[in-house]
């Protein structure tokens, strides 16, 4: 159920009569109240953003389009889109015509549901008129599933957040990679949000930087959504199928008594506790190896890690899920990240060239989150990341770990797996 939060406004005060003994003392309190009332101006403006820096015209910026059902409950629907420099209380005022006052009370009454003062770029709100001056409805879009819903009622408001109602069509992608995974997965029709999905929901059986070879095809059934007879973005990926050299790998979307995630042919969970890289990188310019000559020092040594050549600021992500033990300057190692992972495993990442923002000691991270971009900080002859993992303090080689998958499913969740299978199984071939 919506939960519903409501503000009201307060009775004003009446002020209190002047009498002639204290109107030094009113003076006082004038000049204190306009000073105030000055100072105040430019903190509510603060309060909602920054002025703008390059003024876009409104008409590049929004579209309005007027209801011609005359018994409709709206006369008037204007779409408008958040723009850089754009300020809230301003959105408010010249799109809904909502005043000062207005806005204060809007404000309070969305504190539980939504912060207002923090829209978007790029996305819309919808301000919705009933032939009155002021805006009856607002509709501003979360994401894209969510939207944060508005209604006036006199000069009170009610806020809440409902999920965004879309008409879902199932469609089909297919292709064979000519050049590379992600041209070829956009010329099939997939958006490039569902192409990521597809290399996300595959990252722990195959790399997509390496390991793709001319020849390799995919099959993609997913959920096409429109929201008003307008193309949205799409939903889940339903099924999926990738055949890398000749071999094939499967993922099924499955709701298992309200934990969805995609399994594999034979009802595994595919996630596992580590992804095959850190990142999308260039090519493996020095291995795991117990003799390796050092490019600085030209001594011979061990390197129980993998260097990832890779563009300096190429984003990095944790591995595994666990908890920072550092993000600092670590000598030759440069700027680097140490995890504490599940199940005795640490990991570290060298020569960044910067940390994720808000990355602090402590701090949980998850798998895939970004911790840092590739740099050649410390001991580094050139742009790459070194990347290492040790189980209970002994080194092991990234590109040889056997992860297992996790236990099948069992009893009426594999029937039901068997069912949504059959489903898909002519349209992936």
């Amino acid at each position: 159920m919506n939960q519903i939060y409501s503000y009201q406004r307060k009775d004003a005060v009446e002020p209190k009569k002047n009498r002639p003994e204290r109107r030094l003392v009113h003076w006082l309190f004038f000049l204190l109240l306009a000073f105030f009332l000055f100072k105040g101006f430019f903190w509510i403006k603060g309060m909602f953003g920054q002025r703008r820096v390059t003024e876009i015209p409104l008409a590049q910026k929004q579209s309005i389009e007027t209801v011609p059902d005359p018994n409709a409950k709206y006369s008037q629907i204007l779409n408008y889109t958040i723009s850089a420099g754009d300020i809230p209380a301003d959105i408010f005022s010249s799109q809904g015509k909502l005043d000062a006052n207005d806005t204060v009370v809007l404000l309070a009454a969305s504190k539980d549901a939504y912060d207002f003062t923090n829209l978007k770029i790029g996305r819309s709100i919808r301000f919705y008129f009933e032939n009155e001056v002021r805006a009856t409805r607002i509709e501003y879009d979360r994401d894209t599933e969510r939207v944060i819903i508005v209604e006036r009622a006199g000069d009170d408001f009610m806020v809440r957040e409902e999920k965004i109602n879309y008409n879902i069509s199932k469609e089909t992608a297919k292709g064979t990679i000519n050049n590379f995974f992600y041209a070829d997965a956009l010329e099939s029709g997939l958006s490039e949000s569902t192409v990521l999905e597809v290399g996300d929901i595959f990252s722990f059986d195959v790399d997509f930087t390496t390991e793709i070879q001319t020849g390799d095809s995919f099959s993609i059934i997913y959920e096409k959504r429109t929201r008003d007879g307008e193309k949205a973005s799409d939903g889940n990926i339903l099924a999926a199928k990738f055949t890398n050299v000749g071999t094939d790998y499967f993922a099924y979307y499955f709701d298992n008594a309200g934990n969805s995630g995609y399994y594999d042919a034979d009802g595994r969970v595919l996630e596992r506790q580590f992804l095959k890289a850190p990142l999308s990188y260039r090519h493996i310019s020095s291995g795991f190896t117990g003799a390796r000559r050092h490019p600085i020092t030209r001594k011979v040594s061990a390197h129980y890690q993998i260097d990832y050549a890779a563009p300096a600021g190429t984003p990095v992500v944790a591995s595994a899920g666990g908890t920072v033990i550092s993000a600092s300057w670590s000598g030759g190692w440069g700027n680097m990240v140490r995890l504490e992972n599940d199940n005795g495993y640490t990991t570290h990442f060298g020569h960044l060239s910067a940390f994720a923002k808000g990355l602090r000691s402590g701090a949980r991270v998850g798998q895939g989150q970004l911790i840092g971009y590739v740099g050649s900080t410390g001991w580094s002859t050139g742009p790459h990341l070194d990347y290492g993992i040790k189980l209970n303090g002994v080194p092991v080689n990234p590109l040889k770990m056997d992860m297992p998958k996790g236990e099948p499913l069992a009893g009426d969740e594999m029937r039901q797996f068997e069912e949504l299978k059959k489903q898909y199984g002519n349209l992936l071939e």
